[in-house]
């Protein structure tokens, strides 16, 4: 949303004369006497009344002796990714700071940090080509996931809950399984927060195995397994199915085979609305002949396990489900919901169904990428690499594969060394900078980040037990709070009377409310804005916002005295993260609040004067009446985009500043004045 010019602001003067008895700002995150599982800590809290910053505090004792932080901060959130540690106690408080004067310390809120949980380990070969963020992996069978920094210190963990993480989006959706040896199904799917609250839980009316995905539609897809009775090949295993007493003739529908089945259930009522079957679509003619997954069959475990699928993902582009089924060594795409199978790609097989990329030489591969290009990547664990690719011995392989008029093409591949081989697990992630995230359950679990032009730029190492204990899955995550916003209610003040709310003028008025994006990627918040009376009107609409940057949405109407109080509310929701959506209000006020007489408190009306309008390259902006008050000049765009921010000289009351607008498209933009008592825009058109 644009910037809309007020025909009228503020016509009069306020102030409100600050009271050792204000309520203090309530800290709200992270919550009195909690336990956290990570040290990157986002610390939350609520707006007070006038206030223009807030002092934090973080502390070892109670009595804040050893002070580990002292900062100011203009914003309602604030993330520490530099003095929390492991195992320790911490205290911390708000301090509101008013124009000219602080105020006192809000109650003191507690919390402490649990035990780390990995030994990870971090070498960087070349800082300056690491893809930033953290690497988040999941342990099998210690029954734990992680978070590391590039240096190797660790971040989060899932504390004393035995999850392991099967993958998350940008914007740290996280879905996994947990250990729960009392149910039958004994690897329930989740999905869980950075608390390791679980948020939803699968049925567990069959034995979900490797993966499971949160589709665009809310509703969650996981692999299942399934079994149906089939025949023994002949083969060199075919003499121990005899010895027990099968015919084993390649033809006798005796044994049971174990398949895979995905299944869409329901996000309310957890219903399943959704399924296929390898049943239904792939021909027992194809089967694993080389790679020995029959002889345990034979052993022990009384049946066959078939196709293995071990990952997908979900195109909401193409309507389309790809899985990888490990122990076909076949990828496949899946149209959806039709179901209607769209090609099998791997090794060509005695039924025909496989009609792309045969001579790819991928085998018992683990985990799916598809890029925005329709490229796919995954890692080749290379189980039958000998067989495949001549190979003196079993050889992994990360490998972006591109598909262009159903015909498959390495496009990149790295081998890993020899003693980094993954048999099994694992998986590549393309990340943003064109570099790979590589994840082996070799050398006791290792992720390698490497270079388009195969050069390891970082390593992170596990440091668990091959290969029971072995790495399942990494990949590189923006940060621990990819999205995190503050709302702040513009002119927010108290009177003498300590009454709360927004002070306007009567008749033409404005109200505003900035939002600060804290977190790591950028977002779209979607809002609406309305008030009782309909001095405004009810506005709904959606702003970007890039991390770091902020954006101010202002509201333009026209108030008058009533006997009814006014009160406008904004919600703020995040478009991929709707659980944080954020809700605040205030009462609006017709008059001017009572002022103290100090001169020094008291400001002239200030005013704002940009010239020439319209401009070429460079404007003139001249500001009246400034006082020792913090204004500062802010240029946003046509969108509400903070193009730059200039700082005003306090000791100076009347200034002129010249713009450069070099660089920039011509059109629109806004020249905001922001000061503690007033807010002025001038509308200026830009032409080259």
């Amino acid at each position: 949303m644009g910037y809309i010019k007020s025909k009228s602001f503020f016509s009069y003067i306020f102030y409100q004369i600050i009271f050792s008895s204000l309520i203090l700002s309530n800290t709200i995150i992270p919550e009195n006497n909690s336990t956290l599982n990570y040290v990157h800590v986002l610390f939350e809290w609520e707006q007070e009344p006038g206030a223009v910053e807030y002092r934090l505090n973080i502390s070892a004792d109670n009595n804040f002796n050893v002070i580990i932080l002292d900062t100011t901060i203009n914003s309602l959130v604030f993330i520490d990714k530099d003095n929390i540690e492991w195992s320790h106690n911490y205290f911390w408080r708000i301090k509101p700071v008013y124009i000219g004067q602080e105020s006192t310390w809000s109650e003191i809120s507690s919390f402490n940090t649990a035990a780390k949980r990995s030994d990870a380990t971090a070498t960087i070969y070349n800082d300056e080509d690491i893809n930033p963020g953290l690497t988040i992996f999941g342990s099998f069978y210690n029954y734990y996931s992680a978070m590391i920094d590039k240096n190797g210190r660790e971040i989060w963990n899932t504390g004393d809950k035995n999850i392991v993480y099967y993958n998350s989006t940008p914007y740290l959706d996280l879905l996994g399984c947990y250990s729960n040896p009392s149910l039958e199904n004994n690897l329930p799917g989740i999905d869980f927060s950075i608390d390791s609250d679980f948020i939803w839980e699968e049925p567990n009316e069959d034995f979900l195995h490797h993966d499971m995905i949160k589709l665009p539609n809310g509703n969650y897809l996981g692999i299942v397994a399934v079994s149906e009775l089939g025949p023994i090949p002949v083969g060199s295993w075919t003499s121990s199915y005899q010895g027990f007493g099968f015919s084993a003739n390649g033809i006798s529908l005796e044994f049971p085979w174990v398949g895979d089945r995905l299944v869409e259930w329901d996000k309310d009522t957890k219903e399943v609305i959704w399924s296929w079957s390898v049943f239904d679509h792939f021909s027992m003619d194809d089967y694993d002949a080389i790679g020995g997954t029959w002889l345990p069959s034979s052993t022990g475990y009384q049946e066959y396990d078939w196709t293995h699928v071990n990952a997908m993902i979900f195109s909401e582009e193409e309507s389309a489900i790809y899985i990888s089924t490990r122990h076909l060594s076949r990828i496949t795409k899946i149209s959806y919901p039709s179901g209607e199978v769209i090609w099998n790609m791997g090794r060509d097989m005695l039924s025909g169904d496989v009609t792309i990329g045969h001579d790819l030489g991928f085998s018992f591969q683990h985990g799916l990428q598809r890029l925005d290009n329709g490229n796919i990547v995954t890692l080749d664990n290379g189980n039958l690499s000998q067989d495949f690719l001549n190979t003196n011995v079993p050889i992994s392989r990360a490998l972006e594969i591109s598909l262009d008029n159903n015909d498959a093409e390495i496009v990149w591949e790295y081998s890993l060394p020899e003693n980094l081989f993954g048999f099994a697990s694992g998986n590549t992630q393309k990340l943003d900078n064109g570099n790979y995230l590589i994840t082996t359950i070799g050398g006791n679990g290792t992720s390698l980040e490497v270079s388009p032009d195969g050069e390891i730029v970082w390593e992170g190492n596990y440091n668990l037990c091959e290969p029971i204990c072995a790495v399942y899955r990494a990949h590189r995550v923006p940060g621990l709070y990819p999205i995190a916003f503050s709302v702040i209610i513009d002119g927010l003040r108290k009177n003498t009377e300590q009454v709360s709310g927004i002070y306007l003028p009567e008749g033409n008025a404005s109200v505003s409310f900035t939002i600060n994006n804290e977190g790591s990627v950028s977002e779209t918040y979607n809002y609406h804005f309305s008030d009782n009376l309909d001095w405004f009107g009810d506005h709904t609409g959606s702003v970007d916002i890039d991390p770091g940057e902020k954006h101010t949405l202002s509201f333009n109407g026209v108030s008058s005295n009533s006997i009814t109080e006014n009160h406008c509310q904004l919600e703020i929701t995040p478009e991929h993260k709707p659980s944080l959506s954020k809700s605040v209000s205030a009462p609006l006020f017709i008059g001017q609040l009572n002022i103290d007489q100090d001169p020094y408190l008291v400001p002239d009306k200030i005013s704002l004067l940009a010239y020439p309008n319209p401009f070429n390259s460079t404007i003139n902006i001249k500001i009246s009446n400034v006082k020792k008050i913090g204004e500062v000049i802010e240029i946003h765009n046509v969108s509400g985009k903070l193009i730059e921010t200039i700082n005003l000289n306090n000791n100076v009351k009347d200034q002129e500043i010249k713009w450069e607008a070099q660089g920039l498209p011509s059109g629109v933009y806004f020249i905001r004045l922001v000061s503690h008592y007033d807010k002025h825009f001038e509308k200026v058109l830009y032409l080259k």
